[in-house]
């Protein structure tokens, strides 16, 4: 059952659109056993409801391509930006309608890159966590995790199958989650599977920081510290860097391209930087590939994004620039397995003149990475190949039931 604690803390962020959605889900739900038959075999897969470029895509593509006989539906707005993207290659349904409801309480497997990839998120957790209803979700994950994220404990999921991509995630997760041993598998990623034809642009940089969970979640402010984001210390210390001098210099200097892309949580953000130099592009995800970018920058600067370890994988350098970590451990993650201090990826900078120093350095060496780093790339990556949506496709069709 779900913890009291977890149910009042997660109350303080439902949302208008979390009432609405409670009457097609009760009339899905009644009419639901009508549709068992007809999408008892379906494998429902999403993102968010507007995206679609991230593991459930590039796994929902890979069926489409590689397995046609398997019935699979993408659920996405149809007024996304990626929706004829997704609709060219199969069938779609839209994120939160009735058929989306219907699909989710028939078909065989609900897949997401999303904990939350759902017809809407909060009602489906409150029936899981409950025990309500049980569907098997199958966690793609969006990104390597590499904190103590007590969201994805199982206390607070239910996930059927945990997707991961290294050694160090999978022992960690299974180790300090709580999963059965069964559930934590150890594939790989599909959007891993599109990383290695990397087509670079010469000396672009991509500066790509995570989001803060006080500018986005009621239950997550900080009164009276840090809540205002036009005045805030993320703010500062990001214009900090984007607008400094020396950084200035190092674009002139070497004709470097800088791409500033924040988190997609931090994307409502963007016409606060409206005001830094031309010569810096304040890319929107509307606008802007994700993939694309990391295989044509580099080099990545960030903050903690997990996004780091997609340029790991390519063999490419990372910096960190880690202005406020005390009160990031303390108000959104607490600290996992991997040391951004000591680690063989990417050194961890407060000061923005450090972080430019450290870029020039790699600028000027040809964004060699060490042989450390590449002795750590083979340790930690089991499977460096293109076969991450076989085998995940593989392990869900030959179990038959989760």
């Amino acid at each position: 059952m779900i913890s009291s604690k977890y149910f009042l803390e997660k109350v303080k962020d439902v949302k208008i659109s979390d009432i609405k959605a409670i009457l097609p889900m009760l009339i899905a739900k009644v009419v639901s056993p009508l549709y068992k038959k007809k999408y008892e075999n379906y494998w429902l897969i999403c993102e968010e409801p507007y995206e679609a470029r991230d593991n459930g895509f590039y796994f929902f593509e890979y069926l489409r391509k590689k397995q046609p006989q398997q019935k699979c539906v993408y659920a996405i707005k149809e007024n996304s930006v990626d929706f004829d993207k997704v609709k060219s290659l199969g069938e779609t349904v839209q994120y939160g309608s009735l058929k989306h409801w219907i699909l989710y309480f028939t078909a065989k497997y609900n897949i997401s890159s999303q904990k939350g990839g759902k017809p809407n998120a909060a009602l489906c957790s409150f029936f899981e966590l409950n025990n309500i209803f049980k569907p098997n979700n199958i966690f793609l994950q969006h990104g390597i995790t590499i904190n103590n994220v007590k969201w994805l404990y199982s206390n607070c999921s239910k996930i059927n199958r945990f997707i991961t991509s290294t050694t160090d995630e999978y022992n960690f997760i299974k180790q300090n989650f709580g999963y059965a041993d069964d559930v934590v598998l150890l594939t790989g990623f599909p959007r891993f599977d599109g990383l290695h034809d990397r087509k670079e642009v010469n000396n672009r940089v991509l500066i790509m920081p995570t989001w803060r969970y006080w500018f986005n979640l009621n239950s997550k402010k900080l009164h009276n510290q840090d809540d205002n984001i036009s005045t805030s210390q993320y703010m500062k210390c990001w214009k900090e860097l984007l607008c400094s001098s020396e950084l200035k210099y190092l674009v002139e200097k070497y004709n470097l391209g800088i791409i500033f892309y924040p988190h997609r949580n931090m994307q409502r953000y963007l016409e606060a930087f409206k005001d830094v130099p031309r010569y810096i592009t304040i890319a929107s995800w509307e606008k802007y590939d994700i993939r694309d970018l990391l295989k044509s920058s580099k080099l990545m600067i960030t903050d903690y994004s997990s996004v780091f370890f997609d340029m790991v994988y390519m063999k490419k350098p990372v910096i960190f620039y880690q202005f406020d970590k005390e009160k990031y451990r303390k108000y959104q993650y607490g600290e996992g397995y991997f040391d951004y201090d000591n680690n063989k990826f990417g050194c961890s900078y407060t000061r923005s003149e450090d972080v430019v120093r450290e870029l020039e350095y790699f600028v000027e060496n040809k964004y060699h990475v060490s042989e450390e780093y590449i002795n750590e790339h083979d340790r930690i990556f089991k499977y460096y190949d293109t076969n991450n949506s076989m085998r995940i496709y593989n392990l869900l069709r030959d179990e038959g039931s989760v």
